[in-house]
């Protein structure tokens, strides 16, 4: 008997692999099923990042040249302030202009402020000391008829306890108008000096307040 023949062993089809041992079967299973599954899913592009929103630069400040003008008309000064009374101070409201009165003229502007306390607006083009004089007589013609403003201005939530006060508004004071303001009392005055600009669409107004008395 030829002692070979044991070791004989049959021969495999060309192409086939040899069993791998117990348990690496499984093994490489994994890793080969892992690899087909890698190669058969595309890859996903990566998401670009979001654009950062690119910031202009802002504008340059931009500077204007003002020139002084003429104002010579108290009308239209008048008129601005009826419709703009804040101009001169915050929460002030005109409701009424050119209020004739006996002895001294019409008042120019009458408004309330933001504590419903009258306030009487006298004007000039000019520097005049005889707006001062004006001024008083007007507070004191509306003290005299306050029954009549009631009347007049009922829709109007006025304070009639308080004193009405009294603005007077021109291009400049003399020094002996801004000596006497300060010794007039009770009655409280602020003096503002207006300033007519020339602007491209035509004349703008600044109101400047130089003076107010303490009663």
């Amino acid at each position: 008997m030829d002692s070979n023949k044991g070791d004989e062993r049959p021969d495999k089809p060309n192409g086939e692999r040899p069993p791998l041992p117990r348990g690496l079967e499984h093994v490489s299973n994994v890793f080969l099923s892992r690899s087909q599954a890698t190669h058969a899913t595309p890859e996903t592009p990566p998401t670009p990042p979001a654009e950062q929103p690119v910031s202009k630069p802002a504008d340059p400040p931009v500077t204007v040249v003002l020139r002084p003008c003429s104002f010579s008309s108290r009308e239209p000064l008048a008129v601005l302030l009826k419709k703009q009374a804040g101009a001169i101070e915050e929460g002030l409201k005109a409701i009424d202009s050119n209020i004739p009165c006996e002895t001294s003229g019409a008042i120019d502007v009458l408004a309330i402020d933001s504590k419903n306390q009258l306030v009487v607006i006298d004007l000039e083009d000019r520097p005049n000391d005889a707006l001062l004089l004006r001024g008083i007589d007007h507070a004191d013609w509306i003290v005299r008829n306050s029954s009549i403003v009631r009347r007049m201005y009922h829709s109007h939530p006025i304070n009639f306890a308080l004193p009405p006060r009294l603005f007077l508004v021109a291009p400049d004071f003399s020094p002996l108008f801004q000596s006497v303001v300060g010794h007039v009392a009770p009655l409280q005055i602020e003096c503002l000096k207006y300033h007519a600009i020339t602007l491209s669409g035509g004349t703008g107004i600044f109101f400047e307040p130089v003076l107010r008395n303490n009663p």
